[in-house]
């Protein structure tokens, strides 16, 4: 029933999100990319990992953007089948390029997870998430981008779950200008 309702929160935001999309510009500027990260969570000894991804659009001609992002892991880095943990939600957020090769980020995850702990007998969910996050990336050329973020995960009614973030991801950006197709 709880993979249920998140499901079904995903699919409302993507009502939401994929239309507005198509409003950005001519373009339709976007990024999408797949993350890697460790996770160190607040009251659990060992690092743990995270997989996931994000897409997003751009408001206009702006740095400004709005997506979504999912991801799943083992909390405390044990096997999937003993502990799992799960969050997604809407992403806003901004990115600024410095330099030649150089980009700043910012974003804002609200959403929904949850998180299990066979071993611990410890089993919760969180209506509410909050992930903020700061990146530093850089220009691979060709539209990619190597970022270096850290966040940390909060999860409102999930405390075994909430957690510092660090890792990178790969995310590809498209743009209407081929100017800045290498950013």
């Amino acid at each position: 029933m709880k993979i249920l309702r998140f499901v079904l929160s995903v699919a409302l935001v993507f009502l939401f999100v994929i239309p507005r999309s198509g409003f950005a510009d001519d373009g339709s500027r976007g990024k999408w990319g797949f993350d890697i990260k460790g996770f160190k969570a607040n009251l659990q000894p060992n690092p743990g990992w995270l997989l996931g991804g994000r897409w997003a659009s751009y408001f206009g001609t702006s740095q400004v953007y709005m997506g979504l992002g999912a991801y799943f892991g083992a909390p405390t880095g044990l096997s999937i089948t003993k502990e799992k943990m799960y969050y997604g939600g809407i992403i806003i957020g901004t990115d600024k390029k410095f330099g030649k090769v150089g980009a700043f980020e910012a974003s804002l995850l609200l959403g929904y997870g949850e998180g299990q702990m066979t071993q611990l007998s410890i089993s919760e969910n969180s209506h509410y998430v909050v992930e903020p996050s700061l990146g530093f990336g850089v220009s691979l050329g060709g539209g990619w981008r190597l970022t270096f973020a850290g966040s940390y995960l909060h999860m409102a009614d999930a405390k075994n779950f909430s957690g510092a973030t660090f890792g990178f991801r790969f995310q590809y950006r498209s743009s209407s200008n081929p100017k800045s197709a290498n950013d």
